[in-house]
């Protein structure tokens, strides 16, 4: 570890795949179910890769720039917990089952008002992607902001050794990933993994006390660090922020003020829906938590930019299109319909994607879901069922089921339907954001 820490020191970052490898970087040969990297491992040197790290013993001596090791993914684990041990910074990290990618960007920004900040890029958030980030890490940086995903437990635990952040966040815990985690339970435990380690390390943990199971699981961590997005919540507890919801669409527009400030700051955001406001608090409340004064945070809140499948509105042909289609589980999918009934005019159609990976929970939550629109069939016009676990459920016309998004596609050009409001939700598997691609 020690060469191989050495020579990562006088690279310019570590590669996965030799396609973007870039002159002077570390290529680490992981291996996967359908493909072995080290086949490649040469090709990256010869595209000015500065050393590769392989894990095939017959291809180990083959070039003096390998570094033939057991296993490349646990290697690069361990090489980024030598680095995170050499930070000097502090080390942000959090999870959730709704939200964490959009709250991610929205603390990055507004930290990136003070410090310099490197974070997860897009969702690099799991056992390889984690590491990466942190190996990518700049010269100058201040502090690291990581987005911790996981699909079965102990998987948190095993992030937090790679990066043992000193300050953390859950988002929020709903039913998610139900098909690795088993039950609500199972996800409670596994997020509160994250908890476990700022105990272990005696860090510190921003704490939400309008989102159920956080105050309960954090009680290990003796430095809590309390806010609330329920802007009614009473608590004798100290809050690090007070913010009020003032509009939430078709922008978010709030007024926050600092527990120590006399006055309030009013800030717009580009983001939409009222779902999206406890993100934005959970940002606020982290750039208060390092220092930030309340016009720094606002600066980082007005600035952000939203990214691509998540609450976007495009127009699309002569209709109006609420695309939130970057990944759905029953909590969000229910957020995400509600706000676009209640602000998005008639005629409305609603297209629904499946909810991937919610295991034996899966046919239940989909018919419940099902039952709940038929309440509000008043609200729409069209209901359009996309998937392969709503085609388990059989439905009934008016009802329409699909099997694939790109069949949607063809029938809203066979309908030509014009002038309606469509709302565009369902898991990332399902591809929604093709339906509108094909303009």
């Amino acid at each position: 570890m020690k060469a191989l820490y050495q020579t990562f020191r006088n690279s310019r970052g570590v590669c996965i795949d030799s396609r973007k490898i870039r002159e002077g970087e570390i290529f680490f040969a992981i291996k996967g179910p359908n493909f072995d990297a080290n086949k490649f491992a040469a090709k990256a040197i010869e595209n000015g890769a500065l050393a590769a790290v392989v894990d095939n013993p017959k291809i180990a001596g083959s070039h003096p720039d390998f570094f033939m090791v057991a296993d490349a993914l646990q290697t690069m684990q361990q090489l980024a917990n030598h680095h995170r041990k050499n930070f000097e910074g502090s080390v942000f990290a959090l999870t959730g089952s709704n939200g964490k990618t959009t709250t991610k960007e929205l603390i990055k920004s507004v930290l990136c008002q003070k410090y310099k900040v490197h974070a997860t890029s897009g969702n690099y958030n799991n056992l390889i992607g984690l590491p990466f980030t942190i190996l990518n890490t700049k010269p100058g940086t201040e502090l690291i902001v990581l987005e911790m995903g996981a699909n079965a437990p102990g998987e948190i635990a095993q992030l937090c050794q790679i990066a043992e952040p000193d300050v953390g966040m859950i988002t929020n815990i709903g039913k998610a990933h139900l098909e690795g985690f088993g039950t609500l339970e199972g996800v409670i435990h596994a997020k509160s993994e994250l908890y476990d380690s700022l105990a272990e390390r005696k860090g510190a943990a921003l704490v939400n006390l309008a989102e159920k199971y956080l105050d309960a699981n954090s009680k290990k961590v003796k430095n809590r660090v309390f806010y609330s997005s329920n802007e009614v919540r009473k608590t004798r507890r100290e809050l690090i922020v007070q913010a009020e919801l003032m509009a939430h669409y078709p922008e978010i527009k709030l007024r926050f003020k600092l527990s120590k400030s006399s006055y309030y700051t009013e800030v717009n955001c580009q983001l939409t829906g009222r779902y999206n406001f406890p993100n934005i608090v959970s940002a606020i409340a982290t750039g208060a938590f390092y220092g930030l004064s309340q016009e720094e945070i606002a600066a980082g809140i007005s600035t952000f930019k939203p990214f691509t499948n998540r609450s976007e509105i495009i127009n699309f042909r002569t209709n109006t299109v609420f695309l939130d289609a970057y990944n759905a589980n029953p909590s969000s999918m229910r957020a995400s319909i509600d706000h676009f009934l209640e602000n998005f005019s008639n005629p409305r159609i609603l297209i629904l994607g499946d909810m991937l990976e919610l295991g034996t929970d899966s046919m239940e939550e989909h018919r419940q879901l099902v039952r709940d629109l038929q309440d509000k069939n008043d609200k729409y016009e069209q209901l359009w069922l996309v998937g392969k676990e709503f085609g388990k459920l059989d439905v009934k016309a008016p009802i329409r089921h699909f099997p694939s998004a790109d069949k949607v596609a063809e029938e809203l050009e066979t309908q030509g339907i014009q002038n309606h409001s469509i709302l565009l939700k369902g898991s990332r598997g399902i591809g929604l954001e093709r339906i509108v691609s094909s303009k």
